[in-house]
Formats: structure tokens, sequence, C-alpha cells
């Protein structure tokens, strides 16, 4: 099977991405103020859910959790983990630039000031990586991009413990089932059957520093313009006619 090195490369970068998202807030539960003796029947934090850059703080005195910006970020010396700013600013981790915006943020009526600009106010993450300049996207590695992504999602789920129940590809095929579950990868809260721009960050973040063809793909899969793109429209841009994209996402699971 093909699979461009860089895309190999990128498909280790996707794991940092979930590594991250747990480390720098959002789903970050349970830290603690000092706890007494008495023993607790439920966590507060499972009933919160905090924003980008905050975490769940318990108030055990008075049994309340409540949601704060990130008190401390693990030190990062890994250049793959630094991320780069829709302002072009290179930062240690995504952990470090959503806590330094959630700290801006909490300073409502400060003055900008060097520490928080305007830009750190209304920050977020481009891309993964430090800043640089991204090549334009040429045509013919445009037009060369659904294969390439193609191989590499059927490479991706080939070597994962995922597979799809009740499946009817032949092996020619397969790759049909492999851009159909990422898809259902990328729809995550709401499970709407549609994947909006927000929920595209995962695979376009990590991708934009290597493959600079990624925004105009992904672009050309909204073929309404409407922010969001549906299954048809996915596979549409991946090669794959409209009957060829069934609704399988309750049938993938995980191998044993």
């Amino acid at each position: 099977m093909y699979c461009n090195n860089e895309w190999i490369k990128c498909g280790a970068l996707l794991l940092l991405v979930v590594v991250a998202s747990i480390e720098c807030g959002g789903a970050i539960t349970g830290q603690e103020s000092d706890k007494p003796n008495a023993v607790t029947t439920e966590d507060p934090c499972l009933s919160i859910k905090c924003g980008f850059g905050q975490e769940c703080f318990v108030d055990y005195e008075n049994n309340e959790a409540n949601c704060i910006c990130i008190r401390e970020c693990p030190q990062n010396d890994d250049l793959r983990r630094r991320v780069c700013s829709n302002y072009n600013e290179t930062w240690q981790s995504d952990c470090h630039l959503m806590k330094h915006r959630c700290d801006c943020l909490e300073q409502v009526n400060a003055v900008d000031s060097k520490y928080c600009t305007y830009e750190h106010k209304h920050m977020h993450i481009d891309y993964y990586g430090e800043c640089k300049d991204i090549e334009p996207c040429r045509d013919e590695v445009l037009e060369d991009f659904p294969r390439r992504m193609r191989d590499w999602l059927d490479s991706i789920i080939s070597l994962s413990r995922v597979e799809v129940t009740n499946s009817k590809q032949d092996m020619e095929h397969k790759w049909i089932d492999a851009i159909i579950w990422k898809f259902c990868d990328l729809d995550k809260e709401p499970h709407d059957r549609y994947v909006s721009r927000h929920e595209l960050f995962p695979l376009r973040a990590p991708l934009l520093s290597m493959e600079s063809c990624i925004s105009d793909f992904l672009d050309g899969c909204d073929a309404n313009d409407d922010h969001k793109i549906t299954l048809v429209e996915w596979g549409k841009c991946l090669g794959a006619s409209p009957d060829e994209m069934q609704d399988k996402c309750n049938q993938f699971i995980s191998k044993a």
C-alpha cells in the first residue's frame, strides 16, 4: 500500500493532538483544592465542561466545582508539539497558548499590555509545529491530493484496531470504509452527521505545516459553502460516488 512518508509522520502527529487535548483543558477535571478528610461520593467536576484553556477546580469545603484558567502547563521540549497561532507566533504547546489566552480574557477590564495584547485575547491554534512560511498550494498537488488522502486513510485504518461490522466491501474498495470511518471520527459533538469547520481542526492543524494544500482541499469539500460537510460531500471530494457513502458510523468497532 502506497503511503507517503510525510503522511506517516502526520499520522503520528494526529496522536499527539489527542494527547495534547487531554493536557490542555476542556477535558480536564478533578483539580483539587486542599481536600478535607471527609469522603465525597461524586466528583463535582463530572457535571461541568470547561472551555479551552481551563481546568476544573474543586472547592471541597463548599463542595463546589468551578472552571478556572489552567494554572500550569507541562514543560515541553518536543518541537513537534509546538504550535503556531493565527497571528504567526510560536508557542511551546497548545496548553501554553490556550492558558495564556484564558489568562488574558480573565482580565476583562484590563488595558492591552505587552503581556496581554488584543491578539493574545483572540488567538487560536492555526497549526502544529513552529511557525514557518507555508508554501503555496500548487495546482498539480491539489489535484492529486484526494488520492493521497485515500491512501493515507486506508493505511491508517489498516494499521489501527478498528474494523467495520457487516462490511461488504472487497479488498479493492476497502478505502471506501476508510473514508467513511474518518468522517465518523471527525463528527464529534453533536453527532449530527455533519462535520463543521471546528470539527475539521484535528485533521487540518497537524497537516498544514507539511501539506500546504490541506486547507484548499477541505474548503473544496464544502460544496455549497455552508460551513459544514456532509457524508456525501466528503465522499465526493475523495472520489467516491453518493451511492458508496453509506452511514456506517455505528458499525465501526475496536478490535479486541
